[in-house]
C-alpha cells in the first residue's frame, strides 16, 4: 500500500509545480529527399552469423547476444543479489561472443550488477571503479559519462565532484549527445557545470545534433530518439507535431519502426488531426520495409510474404475519424505497439528454445532457467506432448531451489491423482513453495487441491485454512466489473482502490490494466503518470490485452466502440495469436453479421484452436453450427486437443472420444481446472454426457462447497461488495487530507482548502477554510502560491472577508508575481479586479493580467482582452482586446473567439 501511495503522490499534478520547466525548442529535421538509408544491406553468404540472420528457426550469435542482453537486464531487475553469479556468467558469456562488447564494457556491466545487488562495500573493496580511472584514455565518451556519475555520487569510490565535472565536460566537448543532455538537465535544475558557458538552448541543440549524427544506417533509430524527447516533454516541451516530424523523417530514410509510428500517430489522433491519406502512405511504406517489429528480429514480416498491405489494412480496420472526443487524457497514444503476427500453426522449435537449452548447461544456471525452459517446451511441443520433458526439467528447477518451478511441477503432478504418491508429492511441493519461497499462489493451489482435485474431494478441513491464508495474503486480484472499476470511490471503497494500486505496482497483469484505466479516467492525471502506466502496460502482452478488453467494455457510444475495436486490432498485431480469441469475441459482439468480419473471426478462432484453446474451438463450433456438426469441428482439432488442449478443449472433446480416453482427459482437465463453479459444472456436465451419474453428482457436490455459493449472483452482488457491509465507514476526503498533512505532504494544505472553502461540497466548513487559508498565506509554499490564491478567489465572500481581516493576500502574490510566476500574476489581477473600488485599482489589476498574459497564460490573455474591451482599468481598446483574445483562442480558450467577435461587432456598430 505504501509503495502505491508514494508513487501516486509523486505523480500528482500538484507536485508538477515544483518540477523544472521544459525548454520550448523547435529542433526540426533537415529537408532530405526520401531514400532507403536505414534498410539493411542484402545478406552476404561469406559473412559470419554475427552479421547475417539465419533461417527463422536457427539460433545465430546475433540472436544469442540479444537474448543475453535481455536476460542480464531482466535477472538484474528481478533480483540482482540472488542471481549474482549467474548474471556474472552471462556477462562473461556475452564478452566471449560479442566482438563489440569490450573488456571495458564488461567492467562497467559488472559495476552496474554490483550496484543493483547492493554490494557497495564489495565494490569499494575491489577498487573496480578506481581501476577504471586509470583507463580513461581508452574509454568512449559514453563510458566517461558513466564514470563521471560514479565520481559525482561516490559510487564505489570517494566522491570527487571536480573530477566528475571534468569527465562530463570532456565527454560533452567530444560531442557525446548523452553528456550534452546531462549538462542541459543539470542547467535546468540550476546546477551549472564549471567551464561550460553555452546557453541552455544551444546545449540542447548540440545534443540533438549529436544524437542525429550522420546519414548512416543508425540515423533512423537516432531520429526516433529525438522524437521520444518531444513525446516525453521532460527536457524539451512536449510537442506531438515535432515528434511526428522526426518519425516521418526517419520513415522517409527507410525506418520501418518509424513508418509504423507515423501510422500509429494517425490511428491515435483526434478527428481534426487524423490524415488517412498519409496514414495509408506510411502503412504501405512500413509494409515494404518489413513493418515495425524489432531492429534485431529475424526475417522481415511482410516482405517475406507473411502479410500484405491490404491484409494489414484490413486487420487494422482504420477509418474511424468521426469521433472528436479523443482529447481526454489517454494512455493509448503512449503505447509502443509493434507488429507480430503468428502463423496458423505453432512451431515446435525456435531460436529462444535453443538459447534456453544452451544456458541451462551453464553450471551457474539457477532453477528459474529450467522453469522457463519447461514453459517454452510446453508452448512449443504442446502441454501434453511435451509433458515428460517438462517434468524432467522442472525436477531440476526444484533441485536448484526455484519456487515457481516447484509450483508448476506440483500442478502437473495432479494429473496423476490416482497415484497417492503423486498427490503427496504435489502437496509437499506446494507447501514448500509457500513456506520456503513465499509463493502466494501456491496457497490457492493447495485450497484447490483439497477442495476440488483429489479423488476424495472436498477435504474442507484442509482446504478452508489454505483459502483463509490466501485471502489474508492480499495476493488475490480485486474482482470488479469494468464500469464498477471506474466508479470506485475513496470515500466508499478505499481498500479496493489501495489494493488495485499495490497489486498494479507489483505488476499483476489484470491490476496493471485496471489501474491504468483508472489513471486515464482521472481528468487531473499528469502526463508523467500516463507515461509511467503506459510503460507498465508495454512490459506485458497480457496486460495490453486486458487493457484492450476494458477499453471495449467501457465504450459507451458507437464511435467509442469503433475506436475500441481499432485499438484491440492493434493489440492483436502486437501480441500475435495470444490475443486472437479475445479479438474474435469482441468482433462477434461488435459486428459479427458483416461477412468480411465473419471470415476474420473464423480465421482468428482457427489460429487459437490450433494452439489448443478450447474456448476458440467451442465458439467456432457454435458459430458454424449451420454448416458443420460439432463432430466435424472436433475432427479438425482432435490432434491439437490431444497434444495441446486446455481445460475447455478437453471438455469439448469428451462427447467424441472413446471410453478408454475419458479418464485420462478428465485427469488432464482436473489438473488445469480453476476451482470454481464454472469448471466444476463443466466436469459435472462431462460425466452426465458420458452417462456416469455418480461422478456427475460428485462434481455437483463439490460445487456446493465454494465460498459464498452462487445464490447471490442473482442479486448482482460480489463477495467483495458483501464484505463492505461489515467493514465500517471509510475515511472521508478531509480525513485523508489531514492524514497527508500530518505526513508533511506539500499539497495536503491546498486540498484541505479546496474541500472546506467550496460551499457546493458536503465538506464545506467556513471556519476550517479560514484557518487553512491563513496558515497557507502566512507560511507560503512558492509551488502552491497561485493555487491557494485561486481557492481564495473562488471562496464565498464571508470567507474572503474573514481572511482579509487578518492578512493581506496580495503581498504574497505580488512577491511571487514579481519573481516571474505567471499564475500568481493572473490570480493577483483577478483578486484586485474583484475587490476594486477605484479606477486605479482596475488599472493595477490590468497591469498584472497583461504581465501574466505576456508570459503565455491563456486565461490571463482572455481576461486582459475582456478588460480592454470593456474599459476596465484603461480606456476601451478594441484592437488591443482583439489581439489578446486572438492569442487566447489560438491556444484553446473556449470563449475567446466569441468575445472577440462581440468586440468587433461593437466597433462596427459604433
Amino acid at each position: 500500500m505504501f509503495r502505491a501511495l508514494t508513487l501516486i503522490l509523486a505523480l500528482t499534478p500538484v507536485a508538477a509545480h515544483a518540477q523544472t520547466v521544459p525548454l520550448e525548442l523547435d529542433f526540426l529535421p533537415p529537408q532530405i529527399a526520401p531514400r532507403d538509408v536505414c534498410v539493411p544491406a542484402p545478406a552476404n553468404p561469406q559473412q559470419n552469423d554475427l552479421t547475417v540472420e539465419g533461417t527463422e528457426d536457427e539460433l545465430t550469435d546475433r540472436e544469442r547476444i540479444r537474448y543475453l542482453r535481455r536476460d542480464i537486464r531482466n535477472y538484474t531487475t528481478e533480483d540482482a543479489n540472488r542471481f549474482f553469479d549467474f548474471i556474472s556468467a552471462l556477462i562473461e558469456r556475452r564478452s566471449d561472443i560479442d566482438e563489440t562488447f569490450t573488456e571495458l564494457d564488461a567492467a562497467f556491466a559488472r559495476i552496474e550488477l554490483m550496484l543493483r545487488a547492493g554490494r557497495m562495500q564489495a565494490m569499494s573493496d575491489d577498487g573496480i571503479v578506481v581501476q577504471l580511472r586509470e583507463r580513461v584514455g581508452d574509454m568512449t565518451n559514453t563510458q566517461r559519462l558513466v564514470l563521471s556519475r560514479y565520481y559525482q555520487d561516490g559510487i564505489g569510490v570517494d566522491p570527487d565532484p571536480a573530477y566528475a565535472q571534468a569527465l562530463l565536460r570532456e565527454a560533452a566537448f567530444g560531442g557525446n549527445a548523452d553528456a550534452l543532455l546531462e549538462i542541459a538537465r543539470l542547467e535546468q535544475e540550476g546546477r551549472l557545470v564549471e567551464g561550460w558557458d553555452a546557453p541552455l538552448d544551444l546545449t540542447v541543440n548540440m545534443a540533438f545534433g549529436g544524437i542525429l549524427g550522420g546519414l548512416d544506417r543508425g540515423v533512423c533509430r537516432r531520429a526516433a530518439r529525438i522524437a521520444q524527447e518531444y513525446i516525453r516533454g521532460d527536457l524539451v516541451a512536449a510537442n506531438p507535431a515535432n515528434a511526428l516530424a522526426w518519425f516521418r523523417f526517419a520513415a522517409d530514410l527507410g525506418g520501418a519502426d518509424a513508418a509504423w509510428r507515423v501510422v500509429e500517430f494517425h490511428l491515435n489522433a483526434d478527428a481534426a488531426q487524423k490524415d488517412n491519406i498519409e496514414l495509408r502512405t506510411y502503412l504501405e511504406r512500413a509494409v515494404r520495409l518489413g513493418v515495425a517489429v524489432d531492429d534485431t528480429a529475424g526475417a522481415a514480416l511482410v516482405s517475406s510474404g507473411a502479410l500484405s498491405e491490404a491484409e494489414l489494412s484490413q486487420i487494422l480496420g482504420f477509418n474511424h475519424s468521426q469521433d472528436d472526443r479523443r482529447t481526454r487524457a489517454s494512455i493509448t497514444p503512449l503505447l509502443q505497439l509493434v507488429v507480430n503476427i503468428d502463423g496458423m500453426e505453432a512451431d515446435d522449435d525456435g531460436p529462444f528454445l535453443q538459447y534456453l537449452r544452451e544456458i541451462a548447461e551453464m553450471p551457474e544456471a539457477p532453477g528459474r532457467v529450467f522453469d522457463r525452459l519447461a514453459g517454452e517446451v510446453l508452448v512449443r511441443k504442446g502441454r501434453w506432448a511435451g509433458e515428460a520433458e517438462a517434468i524432467a526439467l522442472l525436477e531440476e528447477a526444484v533441485r536448484r531451489g526455484d519456487g515457481p518451478g516447484q509450483r508448476r511441477l506440483a500442478r502437473m503432478l495432479v494429473r496423476y491423482r490416482d497415484d497417492p504418491a503423486a498427490v503427496v508429492r504435489a502437496e509437499n511441493l506446494l507447501t514448500e513453495a509457500v513456506a520456503r519461497h513465499g509463493v502466494s499462489q501456491a496457497m490457492r493451489d493447495l485450497d484447490s487441491l483439497y477442495r476440488c482435485q483429489v479423488n476424495d474431494a472436498p477435504r474442507l478441513a484442509l482446504a478452508d485454512p489454505w483459502a483463509a491464508a490466501y485471502r489474508a495474503s492480499g495476493h488475490a486480484n480485486v474482482t470488479v466489473s469494468a464500469t464498477d472499476l471506474l466508479a470506485l470511490s475513496l470515500d466508499r471503497s478505499p481498500e479496493a482502490i489501495g489494493k488495485i494500486q499495490s497489486l498494479a505496482l507489483d505488476r499483476r497483469i489484470q491490476m496493471v490494466a485496471s489501474h491504468a484505466q483508472r489513471v486515464q479516467a482521472n481528468p487531473l492525471t499528469s502526463s508523467a503518470a500516463l507515461r509511467f502506466w503506459a510503460s507498465e502496460l508495454n512490459r506485458s502482452d497480457q496486460a495490453l490485452e486486458a487493457f484492450a478488453e476494458l477499453e471495449f467494455e467501457l465504450a459507451t457510444t458507437p464511435a467509442q466502440r469503433d475506436l475500441a475495436i481499432e485499438f484491440f486490432r492493434r493489440v492483436y498485431l502486437n501480441n500475435g495469436v495470444t490475443s486472437a480469441l479475445d479479438l474474435a469475441i469482441a468482433l462477434v459482439e461488435y459486428n459479427g453479421r458483416d461477412s468480411e468480419i465473419a471470415d476474420e473471426i473464423v480465421q482468428l478462432l482457427t489460429m487459437a484452436g490450433n494452439r489448443g484453446e478450447g474456448a476458440a474451438i467451442r465458439l467456432l463450433s457454435r458459430l458454424q453450427r449451420a454448416t458443420r456438426t460439432e463432430a466435424d469441428v472436433y475432427a479438425e482439432f482432435a490432434e491439437k486437443i490431444d497434444t495441446r488442449g486446455d481445460f475447455l478443449a478437453l471438455m469439448f472433446a469428451i462427447p467424441h472420444i472413446s471410453d478408454r480416453k475419458v479418464d485420462d482427459y478428465i485427469d488432464r482437465a482436473v489438473s488445469l481446472m480453476t476451482c470454481g463453479t464454472k469448471d466444476a459444472d463443466e466436469l459435472g456436465d462431462a460425466y452426465a454426457i458420458r452417462g456416469d451419474g455418480d461422478l456427475s453428482y460428485h462434481w455437483r457436490t463439490i460445487g456446493l462447497h465454494f465460498e459464498g455459493g452462487h445464490v447471490l449472483s442473482k442479486l448482482r452482488l460480489s463477495n467483495r461488495q458483501m464484505k463492505l457491509f461489515d467493514d465500517g465507514g471509510a475515511p472521508n476526503a478531509v480525513d485523508r487530507a489531514e492524514r497527508q498533512l500530518a505526513s508533511n505532504d506539500p499539497g495536503a494544505r491546498y486540498r484541505l482548502i479546496q474541500l472546506t472553502a467550496n460551499p457546493d461540497l458536503t465538506t464545506y466548513d467556513p471556519d476550517a477554510a479560514v484557518e487553512h487559508l491563513l496558515i497557507a498565506i502566512t507560511s507560503p509554499d512558492d509551488a502552491q502560491t497561485a493555487l491557494i490564491a485561486e481557492q481564495f478567489r473562488l471562496a464565498p465572500q464571508d470567507v474572503r472577508d474573514r481572511v482579509l481581516e487578518r492578512v493581506d493576500i496580495t503581498v504574497m502574490l505580488e512577491r511571487a508575481a514579481a519573481a516571474g510566476d505567471p499564475d500568481a500574476a493572473y490570480e493577483l489581477g483577478m483578486i484586485l479586479r474583484g475587490s476594486a473600488t477605484t479606477q486605479s485599482d482596475l488599472a493595477t489589476s490590468l497591469k498584472w493580467l497583461e504581465q501574466s498574459a505576456g508570459q503565455g497564460h491563456r486565461d490571463a490573455m482572455f481576461e486582459a482582452g475582456f478588460a480592454l474591451g470593456m474599459g476596465l482599468g484603461r480606456a476601451s481598446d478594441t484592437d488591443g482586446a482583439t489581439a489578446w483574445l486572438d492569442q487566447a483562442d489560438a491556444i484553446g480558450h473556449p470563449e475567446a473567439s466569441a468575445l472577440a467577435d462581440r468586440c468587433a461587432s461593437r466597433t462596427r456598430d459604433e
